[in-house]
């Protein structure tokens, strides 16, 4: 073969990379792999057909230059540039002899990334939707008073301590019985980190109602509270769980789940004492009704008591005076039977040596001895003579 019929790699290389030119654009990859060495982020992207097969592959190189701009994407869509992320680089098309083709990326586009958010936040509120998830929650009634509270939150969030501050604050002075577990509220992990809490207190069963909340942030921070895994578990807590998640803009699907959602983490507080003030209004209303009532029926008895010792006393009294009238006359019929009120009349009792009453004339003989009483004394005296009357009235 004649040396004019072929070419160098090199030369050919040389022609390709001619041929190129200045090729840049915007271009949609998923991350296959990240690495970072000396500041600078090499990529591997593919593109997948939708069976899942592998179309396309490319190498991707972000110099240490530009890594600000790896940064600037994750504050702003809360997500880290990891394995399976689809991402829209800024790229230009480069290609080394050696190294052959690869992408050399000068910016990421967050929008794209926010818009792939916000349609997984739809497709979740869907799932949930359809599971019967959003109103799982709301039908668990909240207990009469809160005894015993569960706070999930960090204990270095400025929410935790705004709540806190304006619970031990409350002007009523009342006191709360609350436990804090600590978790994660922010980043990939923290949805794992509040199901693992939300595990342990219903495992402990003892808690009434669940907090969980978190101050205020820049949105991507606050991705985490629309993961599907979180809602679902919250979805499906026996306890009730009331959630309070960043500023007043904030709505996220943690909080659609949940039993009741508050804009910050005050108004919860607020909601907590409000909750307390009312029970005790209620008590104390429930309380003066029943010292009414008390009262009302204390009355009523003494009413009924005094009507009663007045019934009595009349009975008594009547009771009394009959048997007074009865010893008043028994009275008088002893007095009347004394002999010696008989004697007092100018009568006289003839009685025996032992003063037995001789009823007769035949209780003594003639030559027998007797004494007649008078009311001022006696006679003694000596039977001479008997007439017994009829007989010797002839």
């Amino acid at each position: 073969m004649a040396q004019d019929r072929y070419t160098e790699l090199s030369e050919l290389q040389s022609l390709i990379r001619e041929r190129i030119g200045v090729l840049e654009m915007w271009v949609r990859v998923e991350i296959e792999s990240h690495s970072l060495s000396k500041g600078h982020h090499y990529f591997g992207f593919i593109q997948k057909n939708p069976d899942g097969e592998i179309a396309a592959k490319a190498r991707g190189t972000l110099w240490a230059s530009k890594s600000g701009i790896i940064s600037a994407f994750e504050r702003a869509t809360g997500k880290k540039l990891e394995t399976g992320l689809s991402i829209v680089v800024r790229a230009r098309v480069e290609y080394h002899p050696v190294f052959g083709l690869s992408l050399n990326i000068s910016d990421i586009d967050e929008n794209y990334s926010i818009g792939e958010r916000e349609r997984e936040k739809r497709a979740n509120i869907e799932k949930l939707t359809k599971d019967g998830s959003m109103d799982r929650q709301k039908e668990i009634p909240l207990p009469y008073l809160p005894s015993r509270i569960a706070l999930i939150s960090s204990d270095s969030a400025a929410g935790y301590g705004d709540f806190i501050n304006h619970v031990e604050s409350n002007e009523e002075g009342y006191k709360f019985n609350y436990t804090l577990f600590n978790s994660l509220v922010q980043g990939d992990s923290a949805p794992e980190s509040i199901i693992s809490c939300l595990d342990e207190i219903e495992s402990e069963g003892v808690y009434d109602v669940i907090f969980i909340f978190r101050g205020g942030g820049a949105e991507s921070d606050l991705y985490c509270f629309d993961d599907y895994d979180l809602a679902r578990r919250i979805a499906d807590c026996h306890i009730p769980v009331l959630t309070a998640i960043g500023h007043e803009r904030d709505y996220h699907i943690a909080d659609m789940v949940s039993h009741d959602h508050f804009k910050t983490p005050t108004a919860l507080a607020d909601f907590l004492i409000d909750w307390v003030y009312e029970v005790e209004a209620r008590m104390t209303e429930a309380f003066a009704a029943v010292q009414d009532a008390m009262t009302d029926a204390i009355a009523r008895c003494e009413n009924e008591a005094t009507r009663c010792v007045t019934n009595i006393r009349f009975a008594i009294n009547a009771a009394l005076n009959d048997l007074e009238n009865k010893v008043a006359l028994l009275s008088a019929g002893i007095s009347n039977a004394d002999p010696r009120s008989i004697l007092r009349q100018g009568y006289v009792l003839a009685v025996d040596e032992k003063g037995t009453v001789l009823k007769n004339v035949n209780s003594k003989e003639v030559g027998g001895k007797f004494s007649l009483r008078f009311a001022e004394g006696l006679w003694r005296c000596l039977i001479t003579d008997k007439k017994i009357q009829g007989k010797d009235d002839k």
